[in-house]
C-alpha cells in the first residue's frame, strides 16, 4: 500500500479517494468465512419461521454462491437480507421489534478496526477515529433480465441502482460539522459491469444539500458529470459525507459484496447518536478501542431494547423523512393497506 502524501488535500479537492492495494485477500478471509455460518444459521431461523421453503441444500458453499441460489428461489423475499446487516433496521419511521437482527461478528469488527485501513483514515480525520454506527453490509445482487433507469429506483431491492445521494442527507443536523468519512470496501474486484460506485467530483464544496427525492434535470446533471469508480479487491474508496454518489445495477453473474463503514472524530458528534457509535482506536486512550464484539453485539441490544420499551420510532433528519413519509403516503394512497373484513362476509 502506498498512500499518497497529498491524500487529505485531494480528498478536500475532489470530495472522494481511491486508495489503491490497503488490503490483501487474506484481510477478508474471515469475514467471508464469517457471513458463510451466518446465511446458513438465518436459513435455518427462516425455515422455522415459515420464511422460507427452500435453500437447505446450501449448507457449505461460499457466502456469494449460497445467496445467489438462495435469491433465486421463487418464494425468497429479498427484504430478509436486511437481517445480514450490521445496523439495525434504520429508516425514518421504523418500529423496532424484539426479534430485530444485525450483525456484529467479530470478523466484522475486525475489518472494521483494521490497522491499514485506519492507517489511512487518521490521515483525513485524526487520531483519535470513531466508527459511526451508519454502517453496512452491501449485497448487489444479479440483475433479473430488464431493469430500470440508473436513479429511478423503486422500493428497497437488492437488484436495484442505487440512486443518486449525499450520505449527509442521512445523518441528523446536530452532527453537521462533524469531519465524517464513508469508507466503501469491496470483497471483489468491482467494474462498471458490476455496478462499480459513481461520483461526482467537487460537489461537496456546494452550501446546500441535493433535493430529495431529486427532479430529473437533477438527476441529468449529475449523470453528465459522474465519474466511475471501478476497483480492485483490496483497493478502498473514501467519501466526503456531501458527495453526490450512486451506482448502476450489477450486470454481472456474480454478487456485487462490499462493506461500507462511516469514521470520524471522536471529539465530534455521531450522526446516529440512538445507535452504538464505537472507538476503533485512539492515541490518546488506546484502551478505549472496541475489541470485544460481544460487548458491541450487547450495546446494539440496549439499543432495541430503548425502541422497542419506548414505542419510539427510529427518528431521521428532516429532509430524509419527508421522502420517507411521501412513499408511505403514496402507498396508502394506491390502496395499499390492511383491509377488515366486512361484518356481512362474515356472517
Amino acid at each position: 500500500m502506498t498512500v499518497p502524501p497529498t491524500l487529505a488535500e485531494d480528498f478536500q479537492r475532489d470530495g472522494y479517494a481511491v486508495v489503491r492495494g490497503v488490503l490483501a485477500p487474506e484481510d477478508f478471509t474471515a469475514v467471508r468465512e464469517e457471513y458463510a455460518r451466518l446465511i446458513e444459521r438465518r436459513v435455518g431461523e427462516w425455515h422455522r419461521d415459515g420464511l422460507l421453503a427452500e435453500g437447505e441444500d446450501l449448507t457449505g458453499k461460499p457466502f456469494d454462491e449460497q445467496l445467489i441460489a438462495l435469491a433465486a428461489h421463487p418464494d425468497f423475499d429479498p427484504s430478509l437480507l436486511s437481517e445480514l446487516d450490521i445496523t439495525l433496521p434504520h429508516m425514518p419511521f421504523t418500529s423496532l421489534q424484539p426479534g430485530s437482527k444485525v450483525h456484529t461478528g467479530p470478523a466484522v469488527l475486525g475489518l472494521l478496526r483494521n490497522p491499514k485501513v485506519l492507517d489511512v483514515i487518521r490521515r483525513i480525520v485524526g487520531d483519535e477515529i470513531s466508527a459511526s454506527p451508519n454502517q453496512h453490509v452491501r449485497l448487489k445482487l444479479p440483475a433479473p433480465g430488464t431493469v430500470g433507469n440508473f436513479g429511478a429506483r423503486r422500493g428497497e431491492t437488492m437488484h436495484a441502482p442505487t440512486m443518486w445521494h449525499q450520505d449527509a442527507m442521512t445523518q441528523i443536523p446536530q452532527s453537521d460539522d462533524t469531519t465524517l468519512v464513508t469508507c466503501w470496501i469491496p470483497l471483489m474486484d468491482v467494474t462498471e459491469e458490476h455496478g462499480c460506485l459513481l461520483v461526482v467530483p467537487g460537489r461537496h464544496h456546494e452550501e446546500r444539500l441535493l433535493p430529495w427525492p431529486m427532479d430529473a434535470d437533477t438527476v441529468a446533471g449529475l449523470e453528465a458529470e459522474a465519474v466511475p469508480l471501478p476497483v480492485r479487491q483490496g483497493d478502498i474508496v473514501l467519501l466526503h459525507k456531501r458527495t453526490p454518489h450512486g451506482s448502476t445495477v450489477n450486470r454481472s453473474p456474480r454478487l456485487r459484496w462490499s462493506f461500507d463503514f462511516r469514521y470520524f472524530s471522536s471529539h465530534e458528534p455521531s450522526d446516529r447518536p440512538w445507535f452504538p457509535a464505537v472507538v476503533a482506536a485512539s492515541a490518546s486512550s488506546p484502551e478505549l478501542a472496541a475489541t470485544d464484539a460481544d460487548d458491541w453485539r450487547h450495546r446494539w441490544e440496549e439499543a432495541r431494547e430503548l425502541f422497542v420499551s419506548t414505542g419510539q420510532m427510529v427518528p431521521g433528519r428532516r429532509e430524509f423523512s419527508q421522502l420517507v413519509a411521501d412513499s408511505l403516503i403514496k402507498r396508502w394512497e394506491s390502496g395499499d393497506f390492511p383491509r377488515l373484513e366486512p361484518e356481512a362476509a362474515r356472517a
